[in-house]
């Protein structure tokens, strides 16, 4: 049974900053859209607003898009690793991205690859929370997503403020304090069942290895079906506004 409490709080905290730091910095793509027409160059060029507005449409997708990738590491290698692995090639670039000189570069480094870490540490962040709190876990997890509406309101003012001093691209490396923080957070979902338990559940486990990491039996709940497209169709069009309705 989940302990319901003791480590499991300092759990809920990182993961509380997980959803903070991935979901304030991407849904403040606003400012960072303004900032990066103005440094690559004219706000009146249709096309370089076009161009822009990729960077941070490559982003968000990507991070979801990730998912079920995320998901099946965590399943073979534990929400520690794959959590401080994303930490640490989400830090990697964006301490990247605000070296870059033109628009495109922007495209790998803050679209593909910051968002890929991202993605690799925010899934296991929802995952070890099962793990500790079962009775709690819809307070535990309201706690932890209110985490992402706190740095989306706030962090946008913070960005404008350290954007109008000391510019984009220093702003981003003063953002990655905050995935560096991600980092040794990551380092606190320790688990609770032992490697040798874990291969001893394998072995009574009535699913095949192949079956564990890719299992598509449960499509044929349709309670589920109804849940996993409906989802993503609600969430079609969530992302616009902050991505393509900037004035």
């Amino acid at each position: 049974e989940p302990p319901e409490g003791g480590w499991g709080w300092v759990v809920m905290l990182a993961a509380m900053w997980c959803n903070g730091a991935v979901f304030g910095i991407q849904n403040s793509c606003g400012v960072l859209f303004v900032s990066m027409l103005e440094l690559f160059g004219g706000g009146e060029d249709k096309q370089l607003s076009f161009k822009t507005a990729w960077v941070s449409s490559l982003s968000m997708g990507m991070v979801f898009f990730c998912s079920p990738i995320v998901s099946i590491f965590t399943d073979l290698f534990g929400c520690q690793k794959v959590a401080v692995t994303g930490a640490a090639v989400g830090f990697a670039g964006l301490l990247a991205s605000s070296f870059v000189s033109t628009i495109e570069p922007l495209y790998f480094t803050y679209g593909v690859l910051f968002a890929c870490g991202c993605s690799f540490a925010y899934q296991p962040s929802l995952v070890i929370l099962g793990h500790y709190f079962k009775k709690r876990l819809g307070l535990v997890n309201g706690i932890v997503t209110a985490g992402s509406s706190l740095f989306t309101v706030s962090l946008p003012f913070v960005l404008r403020v350290l954007i109008d001093s000391v510019g984009l691209c220093n702003t981003l490396r003063v953002l990655c304090i905050l995935i560096f923080v991600l980092f040794v957070a990551g380092f606190t979902y320790k688990p609770l069942v032992s490697d040798a338990k874990d291969k001893e559940g394998e072995k009574k486990g009535k699913f095949s290895p192949g079956k564990k990491i890719c299992n598509f039996s449960v499509f044929k709940v349709v309670s589920y079906r109804i849940w996993a497209f409906g989802i993503p169709a609600a969430l079609f069009g969530y992302f616009v506004p902050y991505v393509h309705l900037v004035s």
